[in-house]
């Protein structure tokens, strides 16, 4: 009975953490949402993000999302044009965890900042006089990820985003849903 405490305490130290570094890359559907527009643009939506876990249950993390060519042609008294445009978002905050089933599920909840930049490549040959622009604000994302490998380093998920940002004389949000690949670390 008096070495099951250091029994106990041997197992506790051998074990292996879970690993602190989170790599994502995700793919996924992209929709503006709220506004004055009658038709919403929707978009191809890419992205990649890192996670630092500070904690069991406290994430910090950082990416990189687009949205590819979300507007439509534009089309005026001489003919339509194509808009070469895209929608890039950089959030930066805390995501909370919750592990589940021994650890390999997991369900998160999370928000933070945001940076937008809205780019415009042929902004000179349309007709609107539209130009590049960016701003901030904020995004909140949830998201279940399920361990694919039994020492938990690959992560198959899905992950709704919400981005809102307030750029001068604007206001964008979008909805982005992703499916999202990991690796940990």
């Amino acid at each position: 009975m008096r070495y099951s405490f250091f029994l106990f305490l041997a197992g506790y130290l051998c074990a292996q953490p879970a690993p602190a570094n989170r790599l994502t890359f995700s793919g996924g559907w992209s929709r503006q949402i709220g506004g004055y527009a009658i038709e919403h643009p929707t978009a191809t939506g890419l992205g990649i993000s890192y996670g630092f876990r500070a904690q069991k249950h406290i994430e910090l993390e950082v990416g990189l999302f687009t949205a590819l060519h979300p507007s439509p042609d534009l089309c005026y008294a001489y003919g339509c044009t194509e808009v070469d445009d895209r929608f890039f978002w950089v959030p930066f905050g805390v995501r909370l965890i919750e592990p589940l089933l021994n650890g390999r599920l997991e369900l998160s909840a999370g928000g933070g900042g945001l940076h937008e930049n809205y780019s415009l490549s042929n902004s000179a040959s349309l007709p609107t006089g539209a130009r590049s622009y960016s701003g901030w604000g904020g995004y909140f994302a949830g998201g279940a990820a399920l361990a694919l490998d039994r020492s938990r380093h690959w992560w198959l998920g899905a992950t709704p985003r919400w981005f809102l940002a307030n750029p001068q004389y604007g206001r964008d949000r979008w909805f982005q849903l992703s499916g999202e690949l990991s690796f940990r670390f």
